[in-house]
């Protein structure tokens, strides 16, 4: 019973392309492998994160990054106001976030420090989060204007 805007296909290694733009102080984000289990999409899958970061959230919470679990390194977003352009690559488990053209995060979902980190945040409490390697792509509604455009998925096989 989601207000987040969900594909009705799953997808399982994709690369996804696609630009957003967060209103002043805006919270948002791109969930991927969310399946059916839990009420919210985030307990399933993991978030880019969409931000405005004069928001002043810690790192592992700012644009770009793996919500609460991996910061986002040489991140530069635009204006407020302005699209961005994110990226999501995701193949056999390894899992790269592009912003505006910067690789800014990569981890591996069946990597230790990638489990060693989930036990260690919030998500933890939930079995299913990052469990499926497959599922549906998530734009999060979290109560603040966001805009998204052309969004483009190619499947990796």
């Amino acid at each position: 019973t989601s207000k987040d805007i969900m594909t009705t296909e799953t997808f399982g290694d994709f690369d996804l392309t696609f630009d957003w733009k967060i209103s002043p102080k805006g919270n948002s984000g791109v969930m991927f492998h969310v399946t059916e289990a839990g009420q919210e999409t985030y307990q399933s899958g993991p978030e880019y994160q969409v931000l405005d970061n004069s928001r002043g959230e810690p790192p592992l919470e700012q644009a770009g990054g793996l919500f609460a679990l991996y910061a986002p390194e040489g991140a530069v977003t635009k204006p407020v106001g302005e699209y961005n352009t994110g990226r999501i690559v995701v193949d056999h488990g390894k899992v790269e976030h592009w912003l505006n053209g910067v690789k800014v995060a990569a981890y591996d979902l069946n990597s230790a420090d990638f489990k060693a980190r989930v036990a260690a945040s919030k998500f933890g409490k939930w079995s299913m989060f990052a469990a499926s390697p497959t599922g549906h792509i998530a734009l999060q509604n979290h109560g603040d204007a966001v805009w998204f455009k052309n969004l483009k998925i190619r499947r990796l096989r």
